[in-house]
C-alpha cells in the first residue's frame, strides 16, 4: 500500500470515527469548556509534558486538575506557588516522568509567557505571520522542540481554526507511534527514533498528506490515535485494521 492510500484510509475512518477512531481522545479533545485565553493555557501547559508518559492519563488528569483548580493553568498562579506547592500538584494530577524538569519547564516557560506576551499564549499566533514565525517563537520555550512545539501549533490552530499560508508544508511532529508505523508499511527501513528515521518519517507522512489531499492538522490526530490505541505489531496487524 502506498503511503498517499494509508493516508486517505486513514483519515476517511477517522473523520467517519470507525474502528479504533470510534472515540477521539487527542489533546484537542481534552480541552475543557471556558475562555479562549484559559483552553490556550490549557494546551500551552500540558502538552509541554506530553513526553515520555502516557498520553491520556496525562489529559485526563490535567482535566481533573482544571476542575478541581480553574486558575491553576495560568503563569500567575503557577509563579505564586513554591517548588514544593508545584510539585504536589504536578506529582498529583499530571504525574510527569521526570518531575524536576516540568517544575522547571512550567516556571521558566511561565516568566516567559508572562514577560513576552502577556500571559496569552493565543498572542504568539495573532502576531504572526506565517507558521514559520510562530515556530520560531515557540522553540524559544524550554521543551518545545521540533515534536512538542509542532504539536503545540497543531493543538492550537485545530482548536481556533486559525489559518496561515504555510501551515501545509510545515512537517508533522513525529513521536515513536509514527516511525513505528511508517516502518512496519516499509516506508522506511528502521524502527529506531534516529535523526534520520524521524526526519524521513516527516517527510513520507507529509508528502502522502499533500498527495492525497488532506491536512496533517488531521492526519496527525488520526495517526496518533491508530499508533496508541491499535498499537499494531505487524503490517498484518495493521492491514486488518484498515
Amino acid at each position: 500500500m502506498k503511503p498517499v492510500d494509508f493516508v486517505k484510509i486513514i483519515v476517511n475512518q477517522y473523520n467517519n470515527y470507525q474502528g479504533v477512531f470510534k472515540n477521539h481522545l487527542n489533546a484537542e479533545d481534552y480541552v475543557p469548556k471556558t475562555s479562549d485565553k484559559k483552553k490556550a493555557l490549557f494546551l500551552f501547559y500540558v502538552v509541554q509534558l506530553d513526553y515520555a508518559t502516557k498520553s491520556q492519563r496525562l489529559y485526563q488528569g490535567a482535566k481533573e486538575l482544571f476542575n478541581h483548580q480553574p486558575n491553576f493553568y495560568s503563569p500567575s498562579f503557577i509563579l505564586s506557588l513554591s517548588r514544593k506547592e508545584l510539585k504536589d500538584f504536578l506529582s498529583t494530577y499530571l504525574k510527569p516522568r521526570y518531575i524536576n524538569e516540568a517544575i522547571e519547564r512550567y516556571q521558566i516557560n511561565s516568566r516567559m509567557l508572562s514577560k513576552e506576551y502577556n500571559q496569552n499564549p493565543l498572542l504568539i499566533f495573532k502576531q504572526s505571520v506565517t507558521t514559520q514565525e510562530i515556530l520560531n517563537k515557540i522553540r524559544k520555550f524550554r521543551g518545545f522542540g521540533p515534536k512538542i512545539g509542532n504539536f503545540f501549533v497543531r493543538t492550537i490552530i485545530n482548536t481556533y481554526s486559525f489559518n496561515y499560508p504555510d501551515i501545509e508544508i510545515i512537517l508533522p511532529p513525529v513521536d515513536i507511534h509514527d516511525v513505528k508505523i511508517a516502518y512496519l508499511m516499509g516506508y522506511i527501513n528502521s524502527p529506531k527514533m534516529t535523526t534520520q528515521n524521524i526526519n524521513q518519517t516527516k517527510k513520507v507522512w507529509s508528502q502522502a498528506c499533500h498527495q492525497a489531499g488532506v491536512s496533517w492538522l488531521v492526519f496527525d490526530k488520526a495517526l496518533w490515535l491508530f499508533g496508541s490505541e491499535a498499537k499494531p505489531k505487524s503490517k498484518e496487524e495493521i492491514l486488518d485494521l484498515l
